[in-house]
């Protein structure tokens, strides 16, 4: 899903800034908090939905909009409800939509209000063809091929997730805690972990100006040379949706709004909503497209061995601290270094020692628990 709460900051923050004075915009002082809501009605699995409220821009994040009933309807009169699953989250394992039928959103707020999204038609996604990657003289450039012989798509989004396993500079079998330096367990072995990361670019693409319905190598992410997600081996999970014209626009819009600014010469932002309203006050502006589609899935690898000379580096110096209580405390109590090795001369003379980012892969946000997929 993408995380419009993102896109929203972004143009929320890119209003305040000033060049040379402090300028405090009427929105930060304004009492005005605009509905966002996010999601794909997905037709045949799991489905969520995202609600929450804008907040001023002194103040960080987006509040979750809690207890609301939220539900799907079809022009068939079928109710579909959403569970609260937390922080503004609403879902259903399986909302089993019917392919070219129509349905919309609708939300009631603990305060009263009444929010209605337009009916949209539930398509069909074909699949993705493939996801390819280039590298050249900047990193990795990855991209997705896609095509419907149909022709009744046309218009076309992405998200992913990413996955990349990190390995430790040096192999550690030694911790220090409670005072002392000994052996790690199996269970305390943090040379080897993974990490996560989501997409936070508006992905689209469209085929409605070709005779075909066919993309070829759209862009998806870029990795930068030296990167350490490449430092060994890295999986994106590439989710793909089917548009409608009116939603497609809706993202371009967001897309140029949220990413295109940064001169007097770029464009300006324009007003971005979408296709649901408060039904109560129809004066207050929502923001987000609800739309609905299944969603095609595909997951590739990319390992180091594919990349000769990445060059990944880290500054890891390894620093031998003497086998005594206080050589160690100094070393080891103020988390300035890390053991991972004893030097032996029949006995323990000392230990090899480095900063513990090379030592521990958790101190750089990983976690040592192995994927499902890996």
């Amino acid at each position: 899903m993408i995380k419009c709460r993102y896109f929203i900051a972004c143009i929320l923050v890119a209003a305040g800034f000033s060049c040379k004075e402090t300028y405090e915009p009427d929105v930060i002082s304004s009492a005005s908090s605009y509905l966002v809501v996010e999601g794909v009605l997905n037709t045949g699995g799991p489905a969520s939905v995202s609600i929450s409220r804008t907040t001023k821009l002194d103040s960080t994040g987006f509040r979750g909009v809690l207890n609301a009933q939220v539900t799907v309807e079809g022009r068939d009169n079928s109710t579909r409800p959403l569970a609260q699953t937390g922080g503004g989250i609403y879902s259903s394992p399986n909302l089993n939509l019917v392919l070219n039928s129509e349905y919309r959103l609708r939300i009631r707020t603990t305060d009263g209000k009444e929010y209605l999204s337009e009916y949209v038609k539930a398509r069909s996604t074909p699949p993705i063809d493939s996801i390819g990657w280039k590298r050249n003289d900047e990193g990795v450039r990855l991209y997705v091929n896609t095509h419907d012989a149909s022709g009744n798509t046309r218009y076309y989004r992405w998200d992913y997730d990413e996955t990349w396993e990190i390995t430790s500079y040096y192999y550690s079998t030694y911790i220090y805690t409670g005072g002392i330096v000994r052996n790690r367990t199996p269970a305390e072995l943090v040379f080897q972990g993974w990490k996560y990361n989501y997409s936070k670019s508006i992905l689209l693409s469209s085929s409605a100006r070709l005779q075909s319905d066919i993309i070829a190598e759209a862009p998806v992410n870029f990795i930068a040379n030296h990167d350490e997600k490449l430092s060994v081996r890295y999986s994106i999970l590439l989710r793909q949706y089917a548009l409608d014209k009116k939603g497609y626009e809706f993202y371009e819009l967001m897309k140029r709004n949220t990413e295109s600014l940064g001169t007097i010469f770029d464009a300006q932002p324009s007003e971005t909503r979408g296709n649901i309203q408060c039904i109560t006050n129809p004066a207050e502006p929502v923001i987000g497209y609800v739309s609905a589609s299944s969603v095609a899935e595909k997951r590739i690898f990319i390992s180091n061995s594919e990349l000769p000379l990445w060059g990944f580096e880290q500054n890891c110096p390894s620093i031998e601290v003497a086998n005594n209580p206080a050589s160690i405390r100094d070393a080891y109590l103020s988390e300035y270094l890390s053991p991972y090795q004893a030097v032996f001369v029949g006995f323990i003379r000392g230990y090899l020692s480095s900063y513990p980012s090379c030592v521990d892969c958790t101190k750089r946000g990983a976690s040592v628990i192995r994927p499902s997929y890996w």
